[in-house]
């Protein structure tokens, strides 16, 4: 939590990737959080994987964190796409349309 992370750990080869990076202090994240639970339940196509951009102890969301800083984190929830062969689809702002389709 709040630790710079390597996205590359994380992909699964032959799916979407969806990273979330998120915070328990950030209620729009609150509220998606449920909705990207029942994506990454319901599709085998897709992966969402949770990055919680705070660090333990810290309250309220932690702009200064590692992750926060490696990703020039400004505004959250933040997401970025990956296709299956592994490749950058969207990010930020881009990427919420993609998210939203795969919601719906």
């Amino acid at each position: 939590m709040g630790a710079e992370v390597a996205i590359a750990d994380y992909m699964v080869a032959g799916k979407t990737m969806v990273f979330d990076f998120t915070s328990d202090y950030c209620p729009p994240c609150r509220v998606i959080a449920p909705k990207l639970d029942k994506l990454h339940a319901a599709r085998a196509d897709v992966a969402v994987v949770k990055v919680d951009i705070n660090r333990p102890g810290v309250k309220g969301i932690d702009w200064k964190s590692p992750v926060a800083v490696q990703y020039g984190m400004r505004s959250i929830p933040h997401f970025k796409v990956y296709g299956p062969d592994g490749k950058l689809v969207a990010e930020g702002k881009a990427a919420w349309p993609l998210v939203q389709k795969m919601l719906n």
